[in-house]
């Protein structure tokens, strides 16, 4: 399996839509948030299962690429960049208070799923399954994140045009 420096940036597209819906509505980001709507326990429940699953294998990632006679680089480097962003978006949600704080945990918890996505396509690819079957299953893996990602973007993207509404509105 070749591989090209841009593979190693992919996980970085949900901060980059978090960063450009932050930028959209910079005037909201500073706001505090309701204790109610910070959702702690429920957040660092889900996110600590999938931190320690992805520790589980890059662990399993680097003793397996050396046993084996395939490279496991890059399904490793998607577990390593799963593992540590999930566990700053774990640590983020220790102490968010604000809008933007929220959005960064959300981006974070977001590349650490992403780039689990990835390492299952990556292992896919280094198997010796039908070229068929590897992009069926890309396209039903990644379309599967996507659709997610799309639709609490826009979710976001609707809550914080409302609000901006309600505030405008209660200026005038």
């Amino acid at each position: 399996m070749t591989t090209y420096p841009v593979e190693y940036f992919l996980p970085a597209i949900p901060l980059a839509t978090r960063f450009l819906l932050c930028l959209r509505w910079r005037a909201l980001m500073a706001e505090r948030l309701p204790e109610s709507a910070q959702e702690r326990d429920i957040h660092r429940t889900f996110i600590f299962s999938l931190a320690g699953f992805s520790f589980t294998a890059v662990a399993a990632f680097a003793v397996l690429d050396s046993a084996a006679r395939v490279t496991l680089k890059l399904p490793t480097w998607y577990m390593l960049v799963s593992f540590v962003s999930l566990l700053g978006s774990l640590n983020l949600q220790s102490y968010k208070s604000r809008r933007w704080q929220n959005q960064l945990a959300t981006a974070l918890l977001e590349v650490g799923t992403l780039s689990l996505m990835f390492a299952l396509v990556a292992l896919l690819f280094t198997a010796n399954f039908g070229c068929e079957f590897q992009w069926i299953a890309t396209a039903v893996t990644l379309g599967t994140w996507w659709t997610d990602h799309v639709i609490r973007i826009r979710l976001d993207y609707k809550y914080l045009t409302r609000r901006l509404a309600r505030i405008h509105r209660r200026s005038v």
